[in-house]
């Protein structure tokens, strides 16, 4: 298996990265029972994924009170998706119409083109999670579901597998009702972050967000999402621009 990017371009130092490897040896190898062990994650969670999942709630007690679905797109393993779920359940556990829709292609990063930096880490074909992902995950999310609140209601998010060019279009087309409070962005080539932007923009309620990953990532690497905002989105589409002040690198827009 080859490695992943967070091992190789990392501003930590060998000594954390060799702490991180033997708290995952440590977590597969936890002295427990299995609901011990469910109920003592804790333990096993790094302060960098900590903060991510702050920066998620974050951005979400914002729009609590705004309506409209949420939108992953480039879900990858989808624990944006999860946590959004969660949080769900959490601030708004009767808001049956907070819907999550997350897209993916799951067989890896697709759309590269000139004005991408394509790299070992990241080209067509990396971040692929194998066949049939998108079921695993569309079980995994109601299975959070039905250990939520009001369990009883399940089913009310999507998991979409595909080319976002084509199934983002596609799936607005068949609900051309739905509007958007929230949407997640971790596309990282150009063509298909733009195309997504423009198209969900235009369903985001005033006061709505679009969360992007990447954004003031420094490098010559995943420069697309900085490059669509500088070039389409900065001087183009009225916003305010924020950071997350737990996840440095998740920047989010404000409508």
């Amino acid at each position: 298996m080859k490695k992943h990017e967070s091992s190789v371009i990392s501003l930590s130092d060998s000594e954390a990265l060799e702490a991180r490897k033997k708290i995952y040896q440590i977590m597969n190898n936890y002295p427990s029972t299995e609901d011990e062990k469910e109920r003592s994650l804790g333990l096993f969670l790094r302060g960098s994924l900590l903060a991510r999942i702050f920066g998620i709630r974050e951005i979400y007690e914002q729009i609590v009170n705004t309506p409209g679905i949420i939108i992953d797109l480039g879900t990858w393993r989808g624990q944006t998706a999860v946590i959004c779920e969660n949080l769900r359940a959490i601030f708004e556990p009767l808001h049956f119409n907070r819907r999550i829709i997350a897209f993916d292609t799951f067989t890896g990063y697709k759309g590269f083109s000139e004005i991408d930096n394509a790299t070992e880490f990241h080209r067509d074909g990396t971040y692929s999670t194998g066949e049939d992902y998108d079921k695993f995950l569309s079980t995994l999310i109601e299975l959070h579901e039905k250990s939520n609140a009001m369990g009883h209601n399940y089913g009310k998010h999507k998991v979409i597998k595909g080319d976002c060019l084509i199934t983002l279009p596609k799936y607005f087309k068949e609900h051309p009702s739905e509007f958007v409070s929230l949407a997640f962005f971790d596309v990282n080539s150009y063509v298909p972050t733009l195309e997504s932007f423009k198209l969900i923009y235009d369903k985001l309620v005033p006061g709505g967000i679009i969360a992007f990953w990447q954004l003031s990532r420094e490098g010559k690497i995943i420069q697309a999402e900085g490059q669509v905002y500088v070039n389409e989105i900065l001087n183009k589409y009225p916003h305010q621009i924020q950071r997350s002040i737990f996840y440095p690198g998740l920047c989010y827009i404000i409508k």
